[in-house]
């Protein structure tokens, strides 16, 4: 056992620069978020419902907020910018913190006179915004250092801040709700960003002595002409994974908000494998597309797109005993938000391949009009939902933008990949999606019946075991593709 993990580092450390890095990115990520999720149940059984709802409103309206007051200036620009202004790197960041600064400012303060004009919109005090400031501008400069740290394949001072960070600011958090026990909303919001905010003054500081400016009119004005026209694109993507907390919080309740989050949290357990997933199908998609294998590839979809449908099914199933494991029953009423969200996450995974192929044609700009498409949709959909069904109505307009995001990306894609259909085949695609509906309703029918649930994933496993030999045949195929893709790479 030993000596196969020295064999496995040993390798590790035979990586390229930029392999090696992208390795533990990875690996910090995957711990990042799996220590989220083993701390979600911790604060649900420390706090109620409500919250729960507002600190996950906060961050929510953070995440929004956040793209004004920053300008997304740590973003792909910047990534740009180092290339642009190498010899200047020190100058350009230290004064891209002084336009986020001046940014920050205007935007929190804009933000601080609409809550007293109009508190019902954030519903939350101003305290809660200044400190929303705080976090927001400290946490733009330890963006800024990241980026810079991962440009340049140097990893282990960020994977120590991410540790750092990861365990420090739910253990702060937890101490503090205890400290104020009736302040505990409030408690866990100031408590999380502690150990941000002190690092990130740490790095604002240094990074300003390095790059001795705050204004520099040349790159002040190239950043704002760069980032401007994204802002829609980025605001449209925040909204379509957060917007729902926030129409919830201020057209229904804390409460429903918080329940929403908890549904939120189940289902982005099968994110992370749907990312995973297509992240490895990224090269074998546009080497096969490159050398007209299509034929491989569609099969390799239609499995892949079917195993991620069974791993949401088993999400529906089992929602029950998900919400008691994240939280208490006092939760669970977010059940009822889990199918639809489950759902949305397989039609998102299949919108995530058609847009692998998006990239490969560099239509990014078709990306953007999508997002804001379906960004400006899903508002109006929630908006009349809301009003007419209630809070359930937040999963079903979720589900109805993601088939429209769908829908719009495959259609882009056709204008440009006259054999689309060899490789995503809608009928096959609808008749996963019609046995997933079927199977959803089973599962929402039958949510406390354990006999049922169990029944029907005998009947899954047999049907897996009848076509073992395709699936193991598809995953052969991308194997196959892969390692081709990486010794073109090499050769190349």
């Amino acid at each position: 056992m030993i000596g196969k993990l020295k064999k496995f580092f040993n390798k590790i450390n035979a990586m390229s620069p930029a392999a090696k890095a992208s390795f533990w990115f990875v690996i910090s990520n995957i711990a990042l978020k799996g220590i989220s999720f083993i701390t979600t149940p911790i604060f649900t059984r420390l706090m109620d419902v409500a919250d729960y709802g507002t600190t996950s409103v906060f961050v929510t309206w953070e995440g929004v907020i956040s793209i004004f007051a920053t300008l997304t200036l740590a973003g792909g620009v910047y990534n740009v910018a180092m290339t642009k202004y190498e010899d200047d790197v020190d100058a350009y960041t230290s004064s891209m913190l002084g336009l986020t600064a001046v940014a920050s400012v205007l935007v929190y303060t804009v933000c601080i006179l609409i809550n007293i004009l109009f508190p019902s919109l954030f519903e939350m005090d101003n305290i809660y915004l200044l400190y929303m400031w705080l976090q927001t501008f400290t946490s733009a400069a330890t963006s800024f250092w990241i980026m810079r740290e991962r440009f340049n394949f140097k990893y282990k001072k960020v994977i120590a801040f991410t540790f750092v960070n990861a365990i420090g600011s739910p253990a702060i958090a937890i101490a503090a709700i205890y400290m104020f026990p009736g302040h505990k909303a409030f408690a866990k919001v100031i408590g999380a960003g502690v150990v941000g905010i002190v690092i990130g003054i740490y790095i604002l500081v240094t990074t300003l002595k390095k790059g001795k400016t705050v204004f520099h009119k040349k790159y002040w004005i190239y950043a704002l002409k760069f980032n401007l026209p994204l802002l829609p694109h980025y605001l449209s993507s925040i909204w379509l994974n957060s917007g729902d907390k926030l129409m919830l919080d201020n057209m229904i309740s804390r409460e429903s908000a918080g329940l929403y989050s908890i549904a939120h949290s189940i289902t982005g357990v099968v994110s992370i494998v749907t990312q995973a997933i297509n992240h490895s199908l990224i090269p074998y998609t546009l080497q096969s597309i490159k050398k007209n294998k299509l034929k491989d590839l569609y099969i390799t979809v239609l499995g892949c797109s079917t195993l991620v449908g069974v791993i949401c099914i088993g999400i529906v199933l089992f929602a029950k005993e998900g919400i008691l494991i994240f939280a208490t029953k006092e939760y669970l009423d977010a059940i009822w938000f889990v199918a639809p969200l489950a759902f949305s996450v397989l039609v998102a995974f299949v919108t995530g391949l058609i847009g692998n192929i998006l990239f490969y044609y560099e239509k990014t700009g078709h990306m953007s009009a999508i997002s804001i498409t379906c960004g400006v949709a899903n508002i109006v959909l929630n908006a009349i939902g809301l009003t007419l069904f209630g809070a359930i109505a937040v999963g079903y307009t979720t589900l109805i933008c993601s088939f429209l995001q769908m829908f719009l990306y495959y259609f882009t894609v056709k204008k440009f990949e006259k054999n689309l259909d060899k490789i995503i085949n809608l009928k096959f695609l609808f008749c996963i999606y019609g046995a997933f509906a079927v199977l959803m309703v089973y599962g929402m029918f039958f949510y406390n019946s354990l006999v049922m649930k169990i029944a029907l994933i005998l009947v899954i496993l047999l049907a897996v075991i009848i076509f073992r030999n395709k699936i193991v045949g598809m995953f052969k195929a991308m194997k196959e593709g892969k390692k081709e893709n990486n010794a073109q790479e090499a050769n190349a």
